[in-house]
């Protein structure tokens, strides 16, 4: 070996050991420089009741966790890490990351709810100083709730607020009452509904000829708004509150707006979930011995010795040892909700957009094809300009269901039916009518009742900063709902051992239809003077609406193939041929004047004509005072804090 390799190995020799020495080290350094982590667990409570869905992030990081429903959660994090804990409502809490276990307790944070915005539909008041009695709801607790009617969900979430759901079946009604029933009339007390500015009817264009037999109020209005498009539900309850709506005010105003866009990056959303259902409870009925003993008994009674010839149930016609369940076979079905929605939202600093779709498809619990299914399109767009002088916002909402209810509610048959009555169907699959013995409550299923609904909401909000105190603001509002129901009844639906003429196949068509819209300019004045508030309110409304509705009936066809013509009857009726005028003008007024942010008084009034009341008696005025003394604010209370964070004494008249 030479020289020269033996320099070579031996450099190769030494560079080997030098890489092998900075690994080490390096590994070294690396061990003693990485962080210890931790997996921390707990339970996060508000008093003694557990708090779920409280945010849990580790400072400073992109990475975090929420609390479950018992309150609890877990999270790991370095020991050189601080958690943060927030809640809407609750004051946001840090806890360093340096042990295994952290409970925490969450206090609520009395200041922000104060500053929380109450909308009281001409203004809005902080909740902190608002003097009337307004509740109210938000996004974030009508989303959770897998609900087609946004009544359905304020439902023991308001007091003061009595709702009642009318039917079970997909597209029901419910009935609503602010602070009591005020009219012997059920429309009397039905309250004034504004959508994101606009009147909405909240009666049904439906026809009561169609609906004999058919489950209340199965066509309700309100169902054309979809609850995931709400931002927020206010009720306002008191005179303070509703009197600058004046007598449509009277039974309380439920005032909903529907989400906006949001400066920021577009965003695309989309939510899908599925909800089964059935009836939450079934009466205990006799079996088939225990009612034909009742059976005999009550013939016995009134001595009647001969069982009748039509009491099939116990005079051997029937099977006396069968036994059906009728509750299980007539409404003992599963419903499923589908509901599939998807939104796109974003912006700049000057303009901002929405736009979201949802598509709903709900079943009954009810034999049969009976659906209901719901498509809306919301759509936003809000923009000001650059030196916020100007500001337009844009909203509408249309909505497109179809209904395909029972044509008779059966629950009555499954309480009543004996339970040794016949087999619902034949073993070819016809409905059963035991030789004509048997009144088969499915023969329902051969008829039709189905409704088509078409709903926009269209809303224009245009304003302009005259002066930096003095802003003028004009509303424009248009609905249009349009309807068509019809009810099928062929031959087919009776027994067919009983005497059938074709004057009995009979048709009903009824088409409806509503268009209303509104013009509310406004003068909006706001100053202040050191510890002096002052706003003036001042406006006008104008609105008109009008509602067609023609009901149509059709008997004596030659075929049940042609009952969906009407000019196939032999016989044609109109029902019920209208058309309602409703004319509508107001002005209004509000001034209120806060003193030190203690001091509170708030003055509303209206003087409102309508066309519904007699050439003498179309005008009326209305008003209200309301006051409000926030005492927390004085001298005594303010240090003492621990004892008292915010108390105030107000009242209406």
């Amino acid at each position: 070996m030479n020289k020269f390799s033996f320099l070579k190995n031996s450099g190769a020799i030494i560079f080997l050991l030098i890489a092998l020495l900075t690994t080490k080290i390096t590994a070294k350094n690396r061990l003693i420089q990485a962080p210890q982590t931790n997996s921390i667990t707990g339970t996060i409570t508000h008093g003694t009741n557990p708090l779920p869905g409280v945010t849990v992030l580790i400072k400073g990081k992109q990475r975090g966790t929420s609390s479950s429903f018992n309150g609890n959660y877990e999270i790991t994090a370095n020991h050189s890490d601080t958690l943060v804990y927030s809640f809407i409502g609750y004051k946001t809490i840090e806890i360093p990351a340096t042990r295994s276990r952290i409970d925490v307790q969450m206090i609520e944070d009395v200041t922000s709810l104060k500053e929380v915005e109450i909308n009281a539909g001409y203004y809005a008041v902080k909740d902190k100083e608002r003097t009337g009695s307004i509740a109210k709801i938000k996004a974030k607790e009508i989303e959770k709730q897998p609900v087609a009617n946004p009544l359905a969900a304020m439902q023991a979430r308001m007091t003061g607020v009595y709702i009642t759901q009318e039917t079970g079946t997909a597209g029901g009604g419910f009935n609503i009452r602010i602070r009591g029933t005020n009219s012997i009339r059920t429309e009397g007390n039905e309250p004034l509904y504004i959508v994101n500015g606009m009147p909405y009817a909240s009666q049904s264009l439906g026809s009561t000829d169609l609906i004999t037999g058919i489950l209340p109020n199965s066509n309700n209005p309100l169902n054309n708004i979809n609850p995931a498009d709400i931002e927020s539900i206010e009720v306002l309850k008191d005179a303070d509150a509703t009197a600058i709506y004046g007598s449509r005010g009277s039974n309380g105003v439920v005032l909903i707006t529907t989400k906006k866009g949001k400066e920021g990056k577009t965003q695309f959303t989309a939510q899908a979930f599925t909800t089964i259902g059935t009836i939450t409870r079934k009466l205990d009925l006799l079996n088939t011995s225990q009612y034909l003993a009742m059976r005999r008994e009550a013939f016995a009674n009134d001595d009647i010795q001969t069982i009748p010839e039509n009491a099939y149930d116990i005079n051997g016609t029937w099977d006396e040892n069968r036994y059906t369940d009728w509750q299980k076979k007539l409404i003992g079905g599963t419903s499923i909700i589908n509901n599939f929605q998807g939104t796109i939202s974003g912006g700049n600093s000057q303009t901002q957009y929405l736009i979201s779709g949802t598509a709903r498809n709900e079943t009954t619990v009810y034999p049969g094809e009976n659906e209901y299914k719901r498509g809306v399109l919301n759509t936003s767009i809000n923009h000001s300009s650059e030196n916020n002088k100007f500001n337009l916002l844009f909203s509408s909402n249309y909505s497109a269901d179809k209904n395909t209810l029972p044509g008779v509610d059966l629950t009555r048959n499954a309480y009543t039916l004996a339970p040794n009555a016949p087999e619902l169907y034949q073993e070819d699959g016809a409905l059963n009518w035991e030789n004509g013995t048997f009144d088969n409550p499915l023969g329902f299923l051969n008829g039709k009742y189905q409704t088509n609904t078409n709903n926009l909401i269209s809303n224009l909000q245009l304003s302009y900063k005259l002066l930096p105190s003095l802003e003028l603001k004009s509303n424009f509002g248009y609905t249009d709902t349009r309807m068509v129901e019809v009810r099928t009844i062929p031959t087919t639906v009776y027994n067919p051992f009983d005497v059938i003429t074709n004057d009995m196949a009979t048709l009903y068509l009824n088409n409806s239809n509503r268009q209303s819209w509104i013009i509310e300019p406004q003068l909006n004045w706001n100053k202040e003077w050191q510890k002096m508030k002052v706003n003036v309110l001042m406006g006008a409304t104008f609105q008109n609406d009008l509602s067609q509705q023609l009901v149509q009936s059709g008997s004596g066809f030659t075929s049940n193939a042609l009952i969906n013509n009407i000019a196939a009857a032999s016989n044609r009726e109109i029902l019920n041929h209208q058309e309602i005028i409703y004319k509508y003008n107001a002005f209004f007024g509000r001034m209120y004047l806060n003193w030190d942010d203690k001091y509170i008084l708030n003055v509303t009034g209206r003087r409102d004509g309508s066309s519904r009341f007699g050439p003498g008696n179309r005008f009326a005025n209305f008003g209200a005072i309301g006051a409000a003394w926030i005492f927390s604010k004085e001298n005594i209370f303010k240090n003492q804090d621990k004892i008292l964070s915010f108390g105030k004494i107000r009242g209406s008249i």
